[in-house]
């Protein structure tokens, strides 16, 4: 019927967080190979990982670092080899090096576009596609008529982000690190928060993410009924009790909408997002509007956006 899934970057949150809501996990952090535990930077722990997430009878895809140089290529290569004897499903790559890496080493799974990839265009993802990418994740700077275009115009699969925070942009090196005193550890899973009056960032490291959660709860079953399948929640560098939270949410909604029921959002679920998401929420770029601001009913948005599906569009789904 559907998918939902996040990134668990790390074996400890991996054993600490109730992770039943989502059916597919992306392993290890992407932002950095540096990340303290990051599972996709140590074979021994990917390897315990897939078992603990194939146990759970989920998907496995396992994430990897998103800007890599040429001095990453070859650990990055060895990581792929000895993880090609590993139970995965897919492996996720936000660069065209490692898509062409994967291809030449005929890797045994599927590969998914990431989110740092940047891609714009339907014809980018039918290019990937003969190259053996299967799911792509649309640049978070466009809208949703973009972003259905590739998905009705590609043989890809196309992921769309439901909540959580809105990767921004990535860089090499870590901005952070050079400013404060501590250790990496300290860095990571400390973020700084950047703010000025209503608007505000969020930097974890060497990836910049938007203060605001995008939300796109009460849209739910306009998306699903026009089409979409494959949904995720961006959940880096959040708490264990987010990521069960949102996660539960957001899967209890989906079930009701794919049984065809209408109300699918109660007062209780408004209460805990708003309580986890302290800057407030967004609808990112998805309305063609600036990036910080709610349109919708909940959480006191401005107006509505026309997204409404009639019944009779749901007899037949995309």
């Amino acid at each position: 019927m559907f998918e939902l899934s996040t990134h668990i970057p790390t074996w400890k949150i991996l054993k600490e967080a109730d992770l039943s809501p989502y059916h597919a996990l992306y392993v290890g952090d992407p932002t950095c190979p540096k990340v303290p535990g990051n599972i996709s930077s140590n074979l021994e722990l990917l390897k315990r990982s897939v078992d603990l997430v194939k146990g759970q009878g989920k998907k496995c895809y396992l994430s990897l670092y998103a800007v890599p140089r040429n001095r990453d290529l070859p650990w990055i290569e060895g990581l792929l080899e000895r993880a090609s004897i590993l139970p995965l499903d897919a492996i996720e790559v936000h660069n065209l090096g490692l898509v062409r890496m994967a291809e030449r080493m005929h890797l045994p799974f599927s590969i998914h576009l990431g989110v740092f990839a940047n891609l714009y265009t339907h014809e980018t993802a039918r290019l990937l596609y003969r190259k053996g990418v299967t799911r792509v994740f649309p640049s978070p700077e466009l809208s949703l008529e973009e972003v259905n275009y590739i998905r009705t115009h590609s043989p890809t699969k196309v992921t769309l982000q439901i909540h959580g925070k809105i990767p921004l942009g990535i860089s090499e090196g870590c901005f952070i690190l050079e400013h404060r005193e501590g250790s990496c550890e300290d860095v990571c899973f400390n973020p700084c928060w950047l703010t000025s009056g209503k608007w505000s960032l969020k930097n974890i490291g060497r990836a910049t993410v938007s203060g605001k959660d995008l939300c796109l709860l009460e849209y739910l079953g306009s998306l699903y009924w026009r089409g979409f399948r494959t949904f995720y929640i961006q959940t880096l560098r959040e708490s264990p009790r987010y990521i069960e939270t949102v996660g539960t949410i957001y899967r209890r909604a989906l079930e009701k909408i794919a049984q065809g029921m209408d109300e699918y959002v109660g007062p209780s679920d408004i209460g805990l997002l708003s309580e986890l998401s302290p800057y407030g929420f967004c609808n990112g770029y998805l309305f063609r509007r600036s990036g910080h601001r709610y349109i919708g009913r909940l959480f006191g948005g401005e107006e509505i956006t026309p997204l409404e599906v009639s019944k009779e569009e749901r007899s037949h789904e995309a």
